[in-house]
């Protein structure tokens, strides 16, 4: 539609409306904001959901209940409560963790931190330091007792 002639004759066009700052705007915003969405909402996922199906996680709980050295510090029906700390390395062909969990049992509580990486050929435990409810300290791959250094407060190395 074009509006009436103008004193030269040629019909009058409104400048047409460019949005480009918005757009521009809207686009940086998006880039910004987008990766920190992203990460939070993993970590959200991984820490209400994700990490009861962690491999790694499956297996901490099956050595809980059925080594004989947990089972004697922790008693029957220790159970993993919570995931303190979780650190998470990757390369192509190797991917490694590192887990903190809290334990709950009839005896006590426990902490266990557990490394593992998961190559080619499957995932394989480093190692598992199950700290009991007195503050000693085992080692449950090697199946022994760790040297207490008199400290009683669980070890959260990991």
């Amino acid at each position: 539609m074009s509006m009436p002639a103008t004193s030269s004759g040629k019909p009058y066009y409104p400048p047409r409306r460019s949005n480009g700052c918005l757009w521009g705007c809207l686009i940086l915003i998006l880039i910004f904001a987008l990766p920190p969405a992203l990460l939070g909402g993993y970590g959200a996922w991984f820490f209400y959901d994700g990490f009861r199906h962690s491999t790694v996680l499956t297996v901490v709980n099956e050595l809980v209940r059925e080594d004989g050295i947990a089972r004697k510090v922790l008693g029957e029906d220790a159970v993993v409560t919570e995931v303190d700390g979780n650190v998470f390395s990757w390369m192509p062909g190797k991917t490694s963790h590192a887990y903190e969990v809290t334990l709950d049992s009839p005896k006590g509580g426990g902490h266990l931190a557990v490394t593992s990486h998961i190559g080619l050929s499957g995932m394989k435990l480093e190692s598992a330091i199950l700290t009991g409810p007195d503050g000693r300290r085992y080692d449950l791959l090697k199946h022994q007792q760790m040297p207490n250094d008199g400290v009683t407060r669980p070890d959260t190395s990991i």
